[in-house]
């Protein structure tokens, strides 16, 4: 089934969106006002809301409390369609731009937050560009650039970032990175 996933910039007002939802005639399936915790595991430390989008589609809202990105999943044929008109509304961004930004002249916390988003809505089918980002967000110069680096390959699952992942398990000079790049290599496929 298409996806498309677009990230919120800045914080995003839960209300507002559920009342574009409603603007656009979609249908809540989350049993409450407001996101729920999530149930997929790759959602632990996530709230969620889902609705029914356009003729034969979904829409899910994410707001990740560890890695601080609030985005949503568009699934079904009009994915592309429905990511458009969100971004007619909110400030969003796609991975695209997580990669244009990447490859600027940005500052630390800028790339961390870059390598965050685009772990969370980078394509979940392998793609060279983002494997090249995320990679060299793990060979970063600094301890929390390689962390940001290790959520993305988590949130990615490709076994094509188990070598660079490898290098940060045996060899960061950070035991935090190197413990938590060795249970992700545990998790991987």
């Amino acid at each position: 089934m298409p996806e498309t996933r677009l990230a919120f910039r800045g914080s995003v007002n839960f209300s507002e969106l559920a009342e574009y939802a409603r603007s656009r005639d979609w249908a809540a399936e989350t049993p409450s006002a407001h996101p729920v915790p999530g149930t997929e595991p790759q959602e632990a430390d996530a709230y969620v809301f889902a609705w029914r989008s356009g003729s034969h589609g979904t829409a899910r809202f994410i707001d990740d409390e560890v890695t601080e990105v609030q985005f949503i999943i568009f699934q079904g044929v009009e994915s592309q369609a429905q990511a458009a008109l969100l971004s007619n509304n909110f400030p969003t961004m796609t991975y695209e731009d997580c990669l244009d930004s990447l490859a600027g002249d940005i500052s630390d916390e800028e790339r961390e937050k870059s390598l965050e988003t685009l772990g969370a809505i980078a394509p979940r089918d392998y793609d060279s560009s983002v494997h090249e980002a995320v990679s060299k967000g793990l060979d970063g110069n600094s301890s929390t650039i390689r962390s940001a680096a290790i959520s993305a390959t988590l949130q990615l699952s490709w076994t094509e970032l188990r070598a660079p992942l490898m290098r940060v398990a045996t060899s960061d000079p950070d035991p935090n990175n190197r413990a938590v790049a060795s249970n992700v290599l545990h998790a991987l496929p």
